[in-house]
């Protein structure tokens, strides 16, 4: 085996290669810890923005009786929080109403993946009653 200055031949550019490979493992590593960051921030922010829809709504409905005006200000405090979130259901329990608002979070890597696409969705429920009761 023919020797280069003490290293065996094919041995030529090794320790660059390998800092390129723990580059770019880092690199996806950092991704990975990003997109659980806004998968989590995603869920804490839908969390809160749900149980204002739900609160919206039980107050609709307490005053007007008309589960659709409750969606409607369901649908506006929505709109009213600027985000992508939608309301998927609504669902009226005596005075109580339950709502699920459902959102994707702003991931950069696991949003390409396909198999890990269902991880970004954030789906949250919350039930309230309106404030008189």
């Amino acid at each position: 085996m023919a020797t280069l200055r003490g290293r065996p031949a094919g041995e030529d550019g090794l320790i660059g290669k390998l800092i390129v490979l723990w580059l770019v493992v880092g690199a996806l590593l950092l991704l990975l810890v990003l997109d659980v960051g806004s998968i989590m921030l995603t869920r804490y922010r839908t969390a809160d923005l749900a149980q204002d829809v739900a609160f919206a709504a039980a107050e609709s409905f307490a005053a007007t009786g008309d589960l659709e005006a409750a969606e409607a200000a369901a649908r506006v405090e929505i709109e009213r929080s600027g985000t992508s979130a939608r309301l998927k259901r609504i669902d009226l329990n005596g005075r109580e109403v339950t709502v699920v608002v459902v959102d994707r979070s702003g991931a950069l890597l696991l949003d390409v993946i396909g198999f890990t696409q269902s991880l970004t969705k954030v789906t949250v429920t919350d039930t309230a009653a309106p404030s008189g009761g």
